[in-house]
C-alpha cells in the first residue's frame, strides 16, 4: 500500500481541503482497492499553523501548487495506465475475460487480508442496507463486464466516449437522489453529451451514407457494442451514486471493493468453467499461452492505476481528476490511429470533443460550487 504523505522539509504539513465523500465519485473500474482513511496512522491533511512570515506563506503556496500539479500528472498517469492495459489486452487477441482472472484473483486476495486485518463484516446493516450493498455490487461488476464485452463489438474510442457519458447520468442521478439543483452547466453538458454521442453513434437514419459503406454483419456488431457500452455508463452511474450513499451510512470503501471484486472474481471462475468444460474451448489447446501470461500481467496494471488514481484525487480537487481522466478519450484516439488500421472519422472525434466539454463544465462547476463553500465557511469561521 502506498501511504499517502505531503511534508516539507521542516515537517510542515500542507492543507487542500477537500470534501470526504466526493473522494470516490470515480469510475469504480479503476477506483482504489483499499482507502487511506481506512488505515491507522492519521491524517496528514492537517493546516498548518497561522504565521505573518511572508516568506513562509509564499513557501507554502509554492508547494500546494506544486501538490496540484502532481496531482494532475497522477490522474494523467493513472488514466493512460489503464486505457493502454485494455489496448494492449485487445491487440494480443487474449479474451478479456481471461487475461481479467489474474487482477480480480490479486485483488481480491489483497482485500480479503485487509478487511480480515481490520476485522470487518462483510455484510451488515438493516436489511435496506444490505440490499443497497446487493445493487450497488451488482451495478459495479456489471458496469466492468458491459465495458469489456462492447470492447468486443466497438472500437476503443468510441467505446471510451460512450463510456464516460456517465458523468452526466450520475448528475442527473445524483438530482433525484440527492434532491441537487439542476443547473445551466449541467443543462448545456447534457445537450453536447446527447450531440457527441449521436456524432459517435452515427445512427443509420442520420447517417445514411455510412450505413451503405457497411455490411449488415458490421452494422449489427456495432448497434450491439454501443448498446452495451450506453448500458456500461448507466451502470456505472448507478453504482457511483449509491456508492456515495453508502459512505454516507458508513459503509466502508474496502468493504465496498470487496463486494465489487469478489463478485467479479465468482463470474471469472464460472465463465473459465463455461468454457473448458462446456464449450471443451481447451481440448486440444491450453489457455496458458505466452499470449495469456503477457494479457494477465498487463491486467495487473489496472491495480497500479488505481492507486495512482486515488493518490491523485488526495492531492488535487476530485472534480479536476474526473475532468483529466477524460484525457482517456485522447489517449484511446491516439493508440487506434497509430497502432491500427482503423482510424477515426472527423464525426467521431468532433463527438469526444462534446462530450470531453461537458465533462469541463460539469467538473468546473462543482469545483466552483466546492471552492465558494470553502470561501463561505472561512469568513463565517474568522466572523465567528
Amino acid at each position: 500500500m502506498i501511504m499517502l504523505v505531503s511534508t516539507t522539509e521542516d515537517n510542515t504539513l500542507v492543507d487542500d481541503t477537500i470534501d470526504e465523500k466526493s473522494l470516490h465519485n470515480v469510475d469504480p473500474l479503476i477506483q482504489s482497492l483499499i482507502d487511506s482513511d481506512e488505515l491507522d496512522q492519521k491524517s496528514v491533511l492537517s493546516v498548518s499553523p497561522q504565521t505573518n512570515s511572508t516568506n513562509e506563506n509564499s513557501k507554502i503556496t509554492s508547494i500546494r501548487i506544486f501538490r496540484r500539479c502532481t496531482g494532475i500528472f497522477y490522474a494523467l498517469l493513472g488514466s493512460s495506465l489503464f486505457t493502454c492495459s485494455g489496448f494492449i489486452i485487445k491487440q494480443l487477441r487474449v479474451d478479456f475475460f481471461d487475461a481479467l482472472l489474474a487482477r480480480f484473483l490479486v485483488q481480491t486476495t489483497i482485500l480479503t487480508w485487509f478487511i480480515w486485518y481490520k476485522h470487518y463484516r462483510i455484510i451488515h446493516g438493516s436489511t435496506k442496507l444490505i440490499l443497497l450493498q446487493i445493487i450497488r455490487m451488482i451495478l459495479a461488476s456489471g458496469g466492468l463486464l458491459l465495458f469489456y464485452s462492447s470492447y468486443r463489438f466497438i472500437p476503443l474510442p468510441d467505446l471510451t466516449t460512450f463510456r464516460y457519458t456517465q458523468v452526466i447520468w450520475t448528475t442527473i442521478l445524483a438530482m433525484f437522489i440527492f434532491h441537487e439543483r439542476i443547473s445551466l452547466a449541467t443543462i448545456i453538458a447534457i445537450v453536447l453529451t446527447i450531440v457527441g454521442v449521436v456524432c459517435v453513434a452515427q445512427p443509420t437514419f442520420l447517417f445514411p451514407k455510412r450505413s451503405e459503406s457497411m455490411n449488415t454483419i458490421d452494422r449489427q456488431s456495432r448497434s450491439i457494442g454501443l448498446i452495451l457500452a450506453l448500458l456500461c455508463a448507466l451502470s456505472i452511474s448507478g453504482s457511483i451514486v449509491l456508492n456515495k450513499k453508502l459512505l454516507v451510512l458508513k459503509i466502508p470503501q474496502s468493504i465496498l471493493m470487496f463486494h465489487f471484486s469478489s463478485l467479479n472474481l465468482i463470474i471469472l471462475i464460472i465463465y473459465q468453467i463455461y468454457q473448458r468444460f462446456v464449450l471443451e474451448l481447451f481440448t486440444k489447446q491450453t489457455m496458458f499461452a505466452w499470449r495469456y501470461f503477457l494479457a494477465a500481467s498487463v491486467s495487473l496494471i489496472q491495480l497500479l492505476s488505481s492507486t495512482i488514481t486515488q493518490k491523485a484525487i488526495k492531492l488535487e480537487h476530485p472534480s479536476i481528476v474526473s475532468v483529466v481522466q477524460s484525457s482517456d478519450i485522447l489517449f484511446a484516439i491516439t493508440l487506434q490511429n497509430i497502432f491500427t488500421n482503423e482510424k477515426s472519422n472527423w464525426l467521431v472525434i468532433l463527438g469526444s470533443c462534446l462530450v470531453t466539454t461537458s465533462i469541463f463544465l460539469v467538473g468546473g462547476y462543482k469545483l466552483w460550487q466546492d471552492r465558494t463553500k470553502s470561501t463561505s465557511n472561512e469568513n463565517n469561521n474568522s466572523k465567528i
